[in-house]
């Protein structure tokens, strides 16, 4: 009974990751009014709701119109200000805490557009016209890191990968492959050049894991082993719809698109890379004190495999 409740412990807190990043528009429009549209993940049911403080020359005009849409939260109303725009002010998100993946800000005024994403570190936003391009890729980096490291589904895949690769350089190959296969379709998502609804591809990464699980489990060679680079390029066409879900839904402008693809996905592969590290410094550290990683293959793959399980019942159930 108690390893029962350990596990759908465990399932709970290691729930498939979702995106955590909500979406803040503000259209300055001739008469000095502005356009809020604010939008938040239904799956951030467990957190409390920001505050967003616009300038005291800024008051609410209407009351906010919400609808649900494509998984979000969608809030907009409309601010009279007695400036003509909001030069030199300030724009504050209040609620933020370091588990958030943040607010990406889109403001447009007249004739020049300020982009920001904001975090608990940093929770506010200076309107002006200074470029902000390399603070705003780096925010995305940092996002790409934390939404991998936050990623249960994935780095489960990751480290059964590891486990199964025969040597290191069967291993650089594994992951070359993975991280190939992982970017085209992460561009392609994102891009909207190829579309697989949520609920199938979440589904099937969750199928995914399950099938490497059994393949740590059963000691005789097969075309996975041999041939691992070849699964994990497969199963990273899948794992690359996934990622690009954490931008592509959120409804990101198209000029924002090459910058947030990219340093996004720079992020993602720094993150498998610490992961990988840590897992090889364990594994190491074991063989150095005469233990035998091995022995906990099984263990590790009856865990992995029945979280997975739940994972997919799961995501099967939304379709």
């Amino acid at each position: 009974m108690k390893i029962l409740f350990s596990l759908f412990f465990l399932v709970y807190f290691l729930h498939a990751h979702q995106s955590g990043l909500s979406y803040l528009e503000i259209v300055q429009q001739k008469e000095g009014s502005l356009d809020v549209t604010y939008k938040k993940p239904l799956s951030d049911t467990r957190v409390m709701d920001i505050q967003i403080l616009f300038p005291k020359v800024c008051i609410r005009t209407s009351a906010p119109l919400v609808t649900i849409h494509n998984g979000f939260t969608i809030k907009k109303f409309t601010l009279a200000c007695k400036t003509k725009d909001l030069i030199n002010k300030r724009i504050w998100v209040h609620g933020l805490v370091r588990s958030d993946r943040g607010v990406l800000v889109h403001y447009k005024g007249e004739d020049f557009v300020k982009k920001a994403l904001l975090n608990a570190v940093s929770p506010f936003v200076l309107i002006d016209k200074k470029a902000n391009y390399w603070h705003l890729a780096r925010q995305y980096v940092k996002l790409g890191i934390f939404h991998i490291l936050t990623g249960f589904d994935h780095l489960m895949f990751v480290m059964l990968l590891f486990f199964l690769a025969k040597n290191l350089k069967q291993l650089l190959y594994t992951v070359t492959f993975f991280t190939l296969a992982h970017s085209i379709t992460l561009a392609c998502g994102i891009l909207g050049i190829v579309y697989i609804p949520p609920p199938l591809v979440e589904s099937m990464i969750a199928l995914s894991i399950i099938l490497l699980a059994k393949e740590l489990l059963i000691p005789k060679e097969s075309f996975t082993k041999r041939h691992l680079e070849i699964t994990a390029f497969s199963f990273g066409l899948l794992h690359g719809f996934g990622f690009s879900s954490a931008l592509r839904e959120i409804g990101l402008p198209q000029d924002d698109i090459p910058l947030s693809l990219f340093f996004f996905n720079v992020g993602i592969e720094l993150g498998q890379i610490l992961f990988i590290a840590v897992l090889g410094g364990l594994v190491f550290a074991c063989n150095k004190f005469g233990c035998s990683f091995k022995r906990v293959y099984p263990f590790i793959a009856y865990i992995v495999g029945i979280v997975a399980t739940f994972w997919f019942i799961q995501r099967v159930l939304l379709f």
